[in-house]
């Protein structure tokens, strides 16, 4: 009887493991999201409209962006972010925490401190519903002033906190990309005013008279396994300096 009775506890413990473990195995969030970048004519140069794919992976201490051709893998197990450029096969390794007077190159330190940037956020304490999610509107105001010219760009962000999504976690993970960004790397703490998961930005930024206008909207979110090598470095890359005012491909 004894064993019997063994053997049963054995086999029901068993049958709980194989009913739990793809909820253990499906840590990972996968959010695939779309963009849109309306064409703008400067200078006499027209860039037509762009629609790009992108996703974004997220795991404990882990974070990888894809976007168009471009890609961003956030490890704080390593204390290392990697901005890669998929079309030229090149990556810029950055070191956490993050130093900008030792990641960016002198060119790049030049154009920060000819730059005068500002930022608020406000919550409108606007609310709808996107996808069925409830979310609240903020906006944010950005201006940007260098060599005389002035650069505005306002943002309009929905989030929710409807996703089954860690926020802290991502909150952890995506600060730290904000911190490479020169024009809200002092302003982190007023982004943070925005609470929840963003689904929905609208941004508008003008440059000498004229307007360009983006969208990025989520179209899902899901647990789901990562592919093997989602978030290491591809091989084959060549490593430059990193530079947030390198040409856009």
């Amino acid at each position: 009887m004894k064993k019997k009775k063994t053997a049963w506890i054995v086999a029901s413990l068993f049958a709980f493991v194989l009913l739990i473990f793809p909820l253990l195995a499906k840590g990972d969030v996968l959010v695939k999201k779309t963009s849109h970048t309306g064409e703008v004519t400067m200078m006499g140069q027209t860039k037509p409209a762009k629609d790009e794919q992108g996703v974004i992976w997220l795991a404990k201490d882990k974070m990888r962006e894809d976007t168009g051709l471009n890609s961003t893998i956030v490890r704080l197990d390593l204390n290392r972010i990697f901005m890669i450029d998929n079309s030229a096969k090149t990556y810029s390794e950055i070191e956490l925490p993050v130093d900008l007077e030792k990641a960016f190159p002198p060119e790049a330190k030049q154009m920060m401190q000819m730059m005068q940037v500002t930022a608020t956020v406000t919550d409108t304490g606007e609310t709808q519903q996107i996808k069925g999610w409830n979310c609240k509107k903020y906006l944010a105001e950005i201006t940007v002033s260098m060599m005389g010219m002035n650069m505005p760009t306002k943002m309009e962000t929905w989030t929710t906190k409807d996703i089954d999504i860690d926020l802290d976690l991502y909150k952890k993970l995506y600060d730290v990309t904000l911190l490479l960004n020169p024009m809200i790397k002092d302003y982190i703490a007023e982004f943070e005013k925005m609470q929840g998961f963003p689904v929905l930005t609208k941004t508008s930024m003008t440059m000498m008279g004229t307007e360009t206008k983006s969208q990025e909207e989520v179209i899902s979110v899901e647990k789901k396994d990562a592919p093997a090598g989602t978030y290491d470095l591809p091989q084959g890359l060549t490593k430059v300096p990193y530079n947030p005012f390198r040409q856009e491909r």
